[in-house]
């Protein structure tokens, strides 16, 4: 074997040319692959960074009447499940929240995870430095203020020792402890930056909650907490459901009114997701087979034309072989050894392609980590999984390409392969129906597929970068604050930003500027049941209409009064919201609602001047009501009671607040003092704003904030336009055509390659031939007919192929285009047509060099 070795490495470095592209073609295959291993291997396969993960589940609250409805839990009801449950050896509970770290004025968000004492005992995880909570740190309105940082945080901030301050929302906590490397908490990858005991709960949490549902942690009717327990020795989370329904119903015996119609359910921890209902990770998956596929089929046709190179090499060395077998050699030898030369090709391949596969994965999680508010940790370098797989795609490649060849050229006439000239080009074929080169067709036809999915994912990123969202906002820019990152309690928030909106509408070019709670295709979508007031379906109910109490999802937002002319959003009828309504809270309830919920609630009638109220979470309400986005998203009210009904005092426009939103839900906009959110974000609508000048004006707009209080942290400030390029759901759009068109690319251009070195090594060991059909009459024009007629036969016929594959291959992809149909007539017609350019040209630049051969040196030529 050792000696096979060396031949294969004398052989390679006679022929350095043909090594460097073997080697190159490899290489691009096996990154495909290695890279989007490592990304799928890291999301779903690779173990977290916790001990036993399979004894870990998480315990839901099940509403028993409506079996869909889901809600957290209290900490007294943690404590109970903790203290009477048989069936865990240890419970755990947490949430995560936003919270602002650093200085006032220079305060970041930034997620954190406020935990009970045991958290990091039962995840079996011990602090790489210093301790975690103790017991008395996670009791209700201790407010003990310590953190632990994750060592990325660790990392980034010059490594602080333990005992250092940490200014989180304007208050400093110490810290007490630094994470293990690699250490996300429950999630996989994503992970929070700072964890926080479960004391500190009420000065940090988010108003992102329904006010009849905000509680102080210590209260038995709160629903702040997600519990997680550790199964005991021996039992299933299947097993454990019994006694968790067990101690439901003895819980709703002891306390009738904050469990009512509560039972428990247990579930495996989803590594993608933090939520109180079950999440499993099927929707994530469904992408893998997708990746490994686009993967695999690069590599099939980087191995198609590799095997084409061999084939034509071994042309070169068939009497070579022939010599070897006639002196005695058996055949599985020569097998053996032309493997070996694959597998030495491959490996080289294999290096270059981890080097491009892991390049990718950093690049691909980098261009990620600009839009999460979510830490990415992601370790870079090679795992020993990643190793592996590497290696076993460097023996399929080698088997793929190298094992057909080394069974052709062994299988060797060994006499007619003695008589045989060097410089002849023989194709035995026993089907004459097939084309010359089949294995380039079958490169062109993968080719032709993936160029294809490459087209209608390029259509949809084309589509969502201009997508419609209803507003016409001009030269705006959004400024987003949250004075709760610096400290501030609400009433003293409301009133900074009052005094910012004022300063802000007075500045130098602007010509109006408000306020709002969230912004279309922003990360924060927050929404609320609708019904018509005065109608409250029985629990038994089943309402058909909104006349019988059925209420809508609907996006829910808190504005001032200039908004919908901010934001260009003209009133279709009644007003909009007056300096009163919009500053005081304790005014009539009043609201403006879209023409889509004005239609579902108000069919056969006009929605203005009626009445709506606010619907409970187990209200009857309808199929398919609510909108799908991405981010965080939470069901809420503001400070409007659900009891209170609410005037219509004004129909607009419908507007689409995420990308994904395939239908508009409607919405609903209430004036911000009667729903206050300490997270907010500003329309600044400039008259005009020159090229250029940008960047001046957000400074401009920062120095307005520091005028009005230099605490206030800014969040982000960007042009309109520069929010909608940020979206999370456009980015994600976008990579997927990015990742298409890197395969379709790479497959496009192996297939180009490939047919233009088959042509190229054929016209240049045809030289006799065509020197005699020369010689004997035939024209440059004929000589030149006869090599793209060949070529042409091979597109022709990959062209048809492929576009089969292609049309299976859309269809697959259907479910996740984004407004594309499957046979997209652009994509069909565009891809085709580029790879017929591509593949002409290659065929064109041999037949070119044909035409100019010289009989008389041709007829010379062995």
């Amino acid at each position: 074997m050792i000696h096979d070795f060396k031949f294969a490495f004398r052989q390679l470095l006679k022929a350095p040319g043909f090594t460097i592209a073997a080697v190159i073609v490899l290489a691009l295959g096996i990154g495909a692959n290695s890279a989007v291993f490592s990304l799928v291997n890291t999301l779903f396969f690779a173990p977290p960074a916790y001990a036993h993960p399979h004894e870990l589940v998480q315990v839901f609250s099940q509403d028993k009447k409506n079996p869909k409805t889901y809600r957290g839990f209290s900490y007294p009801t943690y404590r109970d499940i903790r203290e009477q449950n048989n069936v865990f050896s240890d419970v755990m509970a947490y949430n995560l929240a936003l919270v602002g770290i650093g200085q006032k004025g220079d305060t970041r968000r930034a997620f954190s995870a406020i935990v009970s004492s045991n958290y990091f005992s039962v995840l079996g995880v011990l602090p790489a430095q210093g301790r975690a909570f103790l017991p008395e740190e996670e009791t209700p309105g201790r407010a003990t203020p310590v953190a632990i940082v994750s060592n990325s945080y660790w990392q980034k901030h010059n490594q602080p020792p333990l005992g250092s301050p940490l200014l989180i929302n304007g208050r400093p906590f110490t810290i007490v402890g630094v994470l293990p490397k690699g250490f996300t908490g429950t999630l996989q990858v994503f992970s929070a930056e700072v964890w926080l005991p479960l004391s500190v709960y009420d000065q940090v949490q988010n108003d992102f909650q329904d006010s009849a549902k905000r509680t102080t942690l210590g209260d038995r009717a709160g629903q702040q907490l997600l519990i997680v327990g550790r199964l005991k020795p021996d039992m299933t989370a299947t097993a454990v459901e019994p006694a968790l329904k067990g101690l439901a119903a003895n819980l709703e015996k002891a306390f009738p009114v904050e469990q009512k119609d509560q039972t428990f359910q247990a579930a495996p921890v989803s590594r993608h997701s933090v939520s109180t209902s079950p999440q499993g990770d099927g929707g994530l998956a469904k992408i893998v087979p997708l990746l490994f596929g686009m993967a695999i089929v690069v590599l099939l046709v980087a191995c198609l034309n590799l095997a084409n190179m061999l084939l034509a090499r071994g042309t070169a060395r068939r009497k070579e072989i022939a010599i070897r077998l006639a002196l005695g050699a058996a055949r599985t030898r020569i097998v053996r050894q032309l493997l070996t030369e694959g597998l030495v090709l491959a490996l080289l391949g294999g290096i270059g392609g981890l080097v491009i596969g892991l390049w990718s994965s950093d690049f691909l999680v980098g261009s990620l980590r600009k839009l999460m508010p979510l830490d990415i940790v992601w370790l870079s370098g090679p795992s020993p999984a990643v190793l592996g797989a590497t290696f076993g795609f460097c023996v399929l490649g080698t088997l793929a390409f190298a094992l057909g060849p080394a069974l052709k050229l062994s299988r060797s006439a060994v006499v007619a392969d003695l008589k045989e000239h060097a410089s002849e080009d023989v194709a035995r074929r026993h089907w004459k129906f097939l084309p010359r080169h089949p294995l380039v067709v079958l490169q062109i036809a993968f080719s032709l597929a993936l160029l294809t999915a490459a087209a209608l994912f390029i259509r949809g990123a084309n589509k969502a970068a201009s997508v419609e969202t209803g507003l016409e906002p001009g030269a705006s820019f959004i400024l987003e604050v949250d004075a709760s990152l610096a400290g501030y309690q609400p009433k003293r928030a409301e009133q900074l930003y009052r005094d910012l909106e004022e300063r802000l509408a007075a500045l130098p070019g602007v010509e109006r500027a408000s306020i709002s709670a969230t912004v279309p295709f922003g990360m924060i979508s927050l929404s609320k049941n609708v019904q018509r007031a005065g109608v409250r379906p029985g629990p038994e109910a089943k309402p058909a209409s909104a006349a019988e109490g059925l209420a809508f999802n609907a996006t829910w937002n808190s504005v001032g009064g200039d908004y919908f002319s901010t934001v260009g959003l003209p009133v279709l009828r009644g007003r909009v919201f007056n300096d009163a309504e919009t500053t005081q809270a304790g005014g009539a309830m009043v609201a403006i609602i879209d023409d889509v919920l004005a239609k579902k609630l108000w069919p056969d009638a006009d929605a203005l001047g009626q009445r709506i109220q606010f619907a409970g979470d187990n209200a009857p309400r309808a199929k398919g009501s609510g909108g799908a986005s991405m981010g965080m998203s939470a069901d809420l009210s503001g400070e409007i009671k659900p009891d209170e009904t609410m005037e219509i005092v004004g129909i607009v426009p419908t507007t689409r607040h995420a990308l994904f939103e395939k239908d508009p839900s409607g919405a609903i906009y209430v004036p911000f003092a009667q729903g206050f959110q300490s997270d907010v974000s500003y329309f600044v609508r400039f008259r005009s704003l020159t090229p250029g000048s940008e960047a001046a004006t957000a400074d401009l707009l920062r120095r307005t904030v520091r005028d009005v209080d230099p605490s206030i942290p800014i969040i982000s400030l960007k042009t309109f336009r520069q929010h909608l390029e940020s979206n999370l759901e456009l980015w994600i759009v976008r990579a997927g055509a990015a990742l298409f068109s890197i395969f379709g690319g790479l497959a496009l251009g192996l297939a180009v390659v490939g047919l233009y070195g088959v042509k190229a090594y054929s016209v240049a060991r045809r030289t006799r031939e065509i020197g005699i059909r020369m010689a004997l009459g035939a024209q440059p024009g004929m000589v030149l007919r006869m090599i793209m007629r060949e070529g042409s036969i091979m597109l022709l016929s990959g062209v048809a192929i492929g576009l089969l594959l292609a049309v299976a291959t859309a269809k697959i992809l259907s479910g996740i285009l984004y407004q594309v149909g499957a046979l997209d007539p652009v994509a069909f017609t565009v891809a085709p047509l580029l790879l017929a350019a591509a593949a002409l040209i290659a065929t064109w630049l041999p037949a070119r060099r044909a035409t100019h051969v010289d009989p008389i040196q041709a007829l010379r030529t062995e």
